[in-house]
């Protein structure tokens, strides 16, 4: 009986390693990072407002990249598309150099900067599926001293295309689309 059980151990082991290398090994890992107006690290030293770290719902708050099914309340985690960097650091990333592209003086909030002002962004969404659109959703606030001075809840849709290539384009334009709103309101 032993021998029997040896052998059938033997035999999966065996059958394991003659799969085809394609078949044993895992699809290969992508990177994507939001696209800045900017080249990178072109952000000023001094800046007048601080974007302090952006807040993401839970389910925004990891590596892989989220689509939402059709049924809007589904999501599918894509175990081997992932961000590059946080999700959060990405979006503050892109709103920094998208209002310095519209003469907004805007830096990421690290511990000691010197700013003026202080902007809060908290995400409710921002996803989609393929195929579909990207819904990007956030409440800002922008406050000096404590005191609110403006804020404004964005939502807006942008078409996501077929790939994961051009749904990570339409989320970086509507970053940028934000970046517009809140420099309108700022001059």
């Amino acid at each position: 009986m032993k021998a029997l059980i040896a052998a059938l151990v033997l035999s999966a082991a065996v059958s394991g390693c003659s799969l085809p290398a394609q078949l044993r090994s895992s699809p290969e890992v992508r990177y994507y990072v939001l696209s800045s107006p900017l080249p990178s690290g072109s952000n000023a030293e001094r800046a007048d407002i601080g974007v302090l770290p952006v807040t993401l719902p839970g389910y925004l708050s990891r590596q892989q990249i989220v689509l939402r099914d059709a049924d809007g309340v589904t999501i599918t985690l894509n175990e081997f598309n992932r961000w590059g960097e946080s999700l959060s650091q990405g979006v503050s990333r892109v709103l920094c150099d998208s209002l310095a592209v519209r003469g907004v003086a805007a830096l990421p909030l690290r511990t000691g900067a010197k700013v003026t002002d202080k902007l809060m962004l908290d995400v409710r969404r921002l996803d989609g599926s393929l195929d579909g659109d990207v819904t990007f959703d956030v409440v800002w606030r922008l406050q000096r001293d404590g005191e609110v001075l403006l804020s404004g809840h964005f939502v807006k849709n942008r078409p996501s295309g077929d790939t994961l290539e051009t749904m990570v384009d339409a989320q970086s334009l509507l970053v940028q689309d934000l970046a517009d709103e809140i420099a309108r309101n700022v001059r």
